[in-house]
């Protein structure tokens, strides 16, 4: 009997821990939605001019999201985030347009009404461990303003 107890003890705290750990991935997911524009684009550390990315948007809702040119769709997809980890983590998986099918790994950090994404090139398998890019790399950040509406 107290085996059985503690065994169902042990899955109610597994299971709240779950719980917990969803709840603050929908938080995150939440801090994301709506529409946000693109303040400052880098790529292998350069920085990229604003006219290339004057009229780029990325649009959350939920877990997917979809990034614009204008009214042109580049991708779209879902994004998985992970809030635990230290520099807190992003996959995004590509469901549309030209990359459709792969996969990026990616880091984030969110405050309000500015986040900040640093994304290693498609299907790249080592995610970046800060928000740099060097020279020669694939990796890109990409600084966010919320848009008002």
């Amino acid at each position: 009997m107290k085996r059985s107890l503690l065994l169902a003890w042990a899955l109610l705290a597994t299971l709240g821990a779950a719980w917990a750990v969803d709840d603050k991935v929908a938080d995150e997911d939440k801090k994301f939605e709506g529409t946000w524009v693109v303040t400052m684009m880098e790529v292998g550390g350069q920085k990229v001019p604003e006219e290339a990315f004057a009229e780029m948007t990325f649009t959350f809702k939920g877990k997917k999201y979809e990034q614009k040119v204008g009214d042109t769709l580049v991708e779209g997809g879902t994004q998985d985030l992970d809030p635990s980890k230290t520099p807190k983590n992003m996959d995004i998986n590509v469901t549309d347009g030209e990359t459709k099918g792969k996969k990026q790994l990616a880091i984030y950090e969110i405050d309000g009404d500015k986040a900040k994404i640093c994304a290693a090139d498609h299907d790249d398998k080592e995610r970046p461990s800060k928000f740099e890019t060097k020279e020669g790399s694939k990796h890109m950040i990409f600084e966010l303003k919320r848009k008002k509406d």
